[in-house]
């Protein structure tokens, strides 16, 4: 032990609390020359930290000098730490003061480039990865190194570095995306989202930069519609991210105040107590997710360059709290404290230019959220009195730019609902009833049951056959189909056939016997003499003919061509320039969903790039199936897919139907070898083998 360190330690056991935070002085070790002499030693220690917070306190004339001079020992120092926690503290140290910065950020910056680019080759300790990454990120974010230093580093990640090395990266990466808006950046978070190599939670963690990388590219765009569609596309990777681990409350936050957003606009159309009690609820379970979140990481310490985000979702929760209390009030006739209450209405407008806007954007988030305010005081003669008197006699208000705008929008649009002569003002149906309400009133029993019948199945998606398990299936299909900004009319109806028949298709031939129509479902059963396998093709024709019989005649083909630069195995066309995919493999060994997923989904999702983002993959299970195969609930799911952030959500159905199954006979043969145990159960881990 060096006298410097006897030094250290003799400081350290009387030293305060606030002393301790800060550092040690020079005097407190011993002298500028004291610690020249044994810098090296120190430097390439564990506390190079400390050095570097001793040299901070240097009051001296001679403090320059005494920095410079330190500046090979302290270069060696980030060059050769003691141990990746080392260089973390040096890092820290560093970016947290201006004058290191200046003497030794550029040898910094050089040293944590190294490490970055030995850990991600397997070459140095994997835990150096986040570290320099981190440190280069802080280092090109301050302009103390050439930011392209840094993605060329990060855009090289292919997802086969050490998977130790890549495990806390997403974030840094989607930090980087916030500051530089590199698109090889989001390639590289794709990349590690469908790797299998990575930990569910790392891959979870790319799923959630890409999610708000989307929300971004939402509140950038310059069309109302695009607005909308991006940000339902980022409450659906949000909520997929919820569902892939428990206790995302970053990814439930930002869900529930889109959710709010959604349930804000809808007043537009729609001012009913329901929506509003919607937007009531998002807003509260936001409270709830930022109170629980705050409780679970108050003490833990986090970096100063992180706050901007915690800033971020501060501004959200703003937002949403002023859309909560406006929203209750805009669907009032008039208001008592007409004054308090038209300023606090105003302040939609600030927070939604709060949350975010680019440099020379209108605020693509006001978009959304002023028509709404606006539709309000159209609609009710009261609210538009108490603003047309507030501008006339209250001067503060009268000066109020919001309110001024706010004033003139309302106008104008009352203007353009005169010229235009509408039945209604926005929010309210043409006769104030839907047009199906008069046939309700119809005196015949059976017409207004058929009416009504007609009337659940839309509203529900898709008509009970009675069969529990399929409607159970159906159900949650279409509930999470309905997230998806593209579930529209006359999609809606056609995918929803689709699926239904493609549904049914799977419950008739998963438990049937390979004789049930001839040849046509002898692929259920064992290949035929000579044969090792059942081809996909016959596969195909069976689903083919059974979706061919229940569609419209002549909309179901098979192997359609030059469809996103590949040939489609089934496609449903039902109506020109409308076309739904089902992709048809088959499969020889045990499957695991992720497994499945990563090697058929790209293809399936790649025939929706022209048309609908829904589509379905069947998959014939080919392998041995003596013990028995997945349960048919187990063997039904779905999954989203996307393939760059702007792009809806592919929602894909995977189905997977067991054949080449052996017959009861041969299954009994097999039971009666010894030592062989024998079942015609299901397995329920066969999926998981």
């Amino acid at each position: 032990m060096g006298t410097v360190e006897q030094l250290l330690n003799a400081w350290a056991a009387t030293a305060t609390t606030e002393q301790l935070e800060s550092g040690p002085s020079l005097e407190d070790l011993g002298g500028a020359e004291a610690v020249t002499a044994e810098a090296h030693i120190l430097a390439t220690g564990p506390h190079l930290s400390t050095l570097l917070q001793a040299l901070v306190h240097m009051e001296t004339r001679s403090a320059e000098e005494t920095r410079t001079a330190l500046i090979p020992a302290i270069t060696d120092g980030f060059q050769q730490p003691f141990r990746a926690w080392v260089l973390a503290e040096a890092v820290e140290v560093l970016c947290s003061h201006p004058i290191l910065l200046d003497t030794y950020g550029r040898a910094a910056a050089n040293a944590l480039l190294g490490h970055g680019e030995a850990a991600l080759a397997g070459k140095q300790d994997p835990a150096f990865a986040h570290h320099a990454i981190a440190g280069l990120l802080q280092l090109s974010l301050s302009r103390h190194t050439n930011h392209r230093r840094l993605l060329v580093l990060l855009t090289e990640i292919n997802g086969s570095e050490p998977a130790d090395a890549l495990d806390r990266l997403p974030m840094l990466i989607g930090i980087a995306h916030d500051h530089y808006e590199d698109a090889g950046l989001l390639e590289v978070l794709r990349t590690l989202e469908e790797s299998e190599a990575l930990s569910p939670a790392t891959r979870n963690d790319a799923r959630y930069e890409l999610a708000l990388a989307t929300l971004r590219a939402g509140l950038r765009a310059a069309d109302r519609q695009e607005v909308m569609r991006l940000l339902r596309s980022a409450a659906l990777r949000l909520r997929s991210v919820e569902d892939a681990e428990q206790g995302r409350l970053d990814a439930r936050a930002y869900r529930l105040a889109l959710d709010a957003i959604f349930a804000f606009t809808d007043l537009e159309d729609q001012p009913t107590a329901t929506v509003r009690d919607h937007l009531v609820a998002s807003a509260r379970g936001l409270d709830e997710a930022v109170a629980q979140r705050s409780a679970w990481s108050a003490r833990m310490y986090q970096p100063r360059w992180l706050e901007a985000r915690g800033h971020t979702e501060a501004a959200w929760l703003q937002l949403v709290a002023t859309l909560r209390n406006a929203g209750a009030r805009l669907l009032e006739p008039s208001w008592l404290d007409a004054s308090k209450v038209l300023t606090g209405v105003l302040q939609v407008y600030q927070a939604s230019r709060s949350v975010y806007t680019a440099a020379g954007d209108s605020g693509s988030l006001e978009q959304l959220i002023s028509p709404p305010v606006e539709a309000a005081f159209i609609r009710e003669l009261g609210l538009l009195n108490h603003l047309e008197q507030a501008l006339e006699h209250d001067p503060e208000l009268a000066q109020h730019p919001d309110a001024r705008q706010l004033d003139a929008k309302v106008k104008a649009r009352r203007r353009a609902l005169e010229t235009g002569s509408p039945a209604e003002p926005p929010g309210k149906s043409a006769a104030g009833q839907p047009p199906w309400a008069s046939l309700l009133d119809n005196p015949d029993p059976v017409l207004r049951r058929k009416v009504l019948g007609v009337i659940r199945e839309h509203e529900r998606g898709f008509a009970l056959t009675g069969n529990m398990l399929l409607d159970r299936q159906l159900e949650q299909l279409y509930a999470q189909l309905s997230r998806s900004p593209a579930w529209v009319e006359p999609e809606r109806s056609y995918f929803a056939a689709l699926l239904t028949y493609f549904l049914r298709f799977l419950h008739i031939r998963f438990d049937a016997q390979a004789d049930l129509l001839g040849d046509v479902t002898a692929y259920l059963g064992p290949p035929k003499p000579g044969k090792k396998l059942w081809l996909e093709e016959d596969l195909q024709n069976d689903c083919l003919q059974y979706l061919g019989g229940m569609l419209e005649p002549g909309s179901v083909q098979r192997e359609v061509i030059d469809v996103a630069s590949g040939r489609t195995d089934i496609t449903y066309t039902p109506e020109p320039g409308m076309r739904l995919v089902v992709e048809v493999k088959r499969h020889e060994s045990k499957w695991t969903k992720a497994g499945l997923e990563e090697k058929y989904l790209a293809q399936a999702a790649n025939y929706t790039a022209t048309g609908p983002p829904f589509c379905i993959l069947l998959v014939g299970d080919h392998s041995n199936h003596t013990k028995g195969y997945t349960s048919l609930e187990d063997s039904v799911w779905s999954t989203w897919r996307a393939r760059s952030v702007t792009e809806t959500p592919r929602f894909i159905v995977v189905g997977v139907l067991p054949i080449g199954r052996p017959t009861p006979s041969a299954l009994t043969k097999l039971s009666a070898k010894p030592g062989e145990p024998h079942t015609n159960q299901t397995n329920p881990d066969a999926e998981d083998s």
